[in-house]
């Protein structure tokens, strides 16, 4: 086995640099935090400690030097962080993003679409894969996820799905997956990028929460080694970088590098932090060089909570049972009431109560990311809170016959998936549509284009996007979950059974 190095060419650059005690005429206006030190000589005591934070952290904010490397046009210490980002991940190349995972679904968008071609997209992608197809002018087919029975949340289309979508628009310019979903969910992509390939069709994937998959200790394989052509990592959500740094990933021939590059150029800031791309070459190299030691710690401790919440007799919030068809991202716990009266909102609200920061938190579920290098103080914190979330939510439902949102909308039951809506008919997204809309009845929506985005919750997944015709099998769809009782996002009066249409 080779030996692993260190290697942080970026952040030794910039460190080197800042020792120098360089004189700035140039931007940023801070002057290597110059400005700062100032800030330090008045009176501010309350905010000294953070300033100091600041003018130290921002001796490494520099820009675009003789010798300090271009984003847009990679040849020096940049260039040597993403071959090593590259060689970690096994793509062909690796690109920092300083814009986010978003920066990168829109690149790729744009790289792969010109107006009117089209692409197929599974129907709950994040909102940057919508807009990049609308700058791009792309029509869409979307393709409906399934739901897992364990969970009753969305994960991938069947594959089924897939290959029908694919034998009805082999003209297809590309297929987006995302894996995993926001809780953690994942599925092996293998038989969907072998069925996308047999018509010679790229795979982008958006694992924005994956950044750590096939490297931390019992995580799922990474999409790049399922064979994705071009996959979109969060690298700020699991691995120690800044907020907006993320990798983009690209193997094989079906991604056009130079292409790509241009894109990238076009969208992120001319002026790219370099903080966040000193973060993202720290944060390779420490996951490179201790992730699956510290992941592993993380995960015994993991191990450790659930073995202390099952022990727990009394309490009637448990870590969700690992009974999913599914893979469950280890460093992603999902809490749930076994009893369904409390909501994902109640031990939210409990545990912020006792400075326990949540990921998220739904109607039923509460997502808490076990990240890397936990310890076993940050352990006793949380069982100490969650000791204390449940006797306050014991108390609280104790006389109560309220149920919660969790129940009250169980009656929503996940019929057999209508094959009608399974694969979308094309849609075309444009950056401004135009044409004039009004409220018509439910019952006439039959053939109108929507002109608003129909999204039931639960389970959170659009049923229409604006532009989207209206089927007889949406409507259907839609009075279904009116009668149980769900909610709309975006739906400006669809409780009164109206609905926004485009005028024909």
């Amino acid at each position: 086995m080779n030996k692993i190095y260190w290697q942080t060419p970026l952040l030794d650059h910039l460190v080197k640099f800042a020792a120098s005690k360089p004189q700035s005429y140039h931007v940023p206006g801070h002057r290597n935090g110059a400005v700062y030190e100032s800030l330090l000589q008045v009176d501010r005591p309350e905010q000294q400690p953070y300033i100091a934070a600041f003018a130290s952290l921002t001796q490494l904010d520099v820009t675009e030097l003789s010798h300090t490397d271009d984003l847009h046009d990679p040849q020096g210490v940049i260039d040597q962080a993403q071959q090593l980002a590259a060689r970690l991940y096994q793509a062909s190349d690796s690109f920092f993003l300083v814009g986010g995972s978003t920066a990168g679904n829109l690149a790729l968008l744009l790289t792969i679409c010109n107006p009117g071609d089209l692409i197929i997209v599974q129907r709950n992608v994040h909102k940057s894969m919508i807009n990049g197809c609308k700058l791009a002018g792309a029509s869409v087919v979307f393709l409906t996820p399934e739901l897992d029975e364990h969970t009753q949340l969305s994960v991938l289309p069947g594959l089924g799905t897939l290959k029908q979508a694919l034998e009805q628009y082999p003209q297809a310019k590309a297929v987006f997956l995302t894996n995993p979903n926001y809780y953690g969910l994942s599925a092996d992509l293998e038989p969907y990028i072998e069925a996308a390939h047999l018509y010679r069709i790229p795979v982008i994937v958006d694992e924005a929460h994956g950044a750590h998959y096939g490297i931390a200790p019992f995580s799922p394989a990474s999409a790049l080694a399922a064979g994705a052509d071009a996959v979109v990592q969060s690298a700020h959500k699991t691995l120690p970088a800044l907020t907006m740094g993320a990798y983009l990933h690209i193997q094989g021939d079906r991604i056009n590098k130079q292409e790509l590059q241009q894109q990238l150029a076009m969208l992120e800031s001319s002026s790219p932090s370099y903080l966040i791309m000193a973060s993202l070459d720290l944060a390779r190299a420490t996951l490179e060089c201790y992730g699956r030691q510290w992941f592993l710690q993380s995960y015994q401790l993991r191990s450790l909570f659930i073995e202390w919440l099952e022990q727990q007799s009394r309490f009637s919030i448990e870590v969700l049972p690992a009974d999913s068809l599914y893979r469950q991202d280890p460093y992603r716990l999902l809490l749930v009431d076994r009893q369904a009266q409390y909501s994902g909102y109640d031990i939210q609200k409990q545990l912020e109560a006792h400075g326990i920061w949540t990921e998220m938190a739904s109607s039923r579920y509460v997502v808490l990311v076990w990240h890397m290098a936990m310890r076993m103080e940050h352990l006793q914190h949380l069982q100490h809170a969650l000791a204390q979330a449940e006797q306050q939510l014991a108390l609280k439902y104790a006389s109560s016959a309220a149920v919660s949102a969790a129940s009250s909308l169980a009656a929503i039951k996940q019929a057999k998936l209508d094959q009608s809506l399974a694969v979308s008919e094309p849609v075309a997204f444009k950056r401004k549509d135009n044409a004039d809309t009004m409220l018509i009845a439910l019952s006439q929506a039959e053939g109108y284009r929507c002109a608003e985005q129909i999204i039931p919750y639960p389970p959170g997944i659009p049923l229409l996007y604006e532009g989207e015709r209206i089927t007889k099998g949406h409507m259907t769809e839609m009075m279904r979950y009116l009668e149980a009782g769900a909610r709309f996002q975006g739906a400006a009066g669809l409780e009164q059974q109206l609905i926004k249409v485009f005028v024909p």
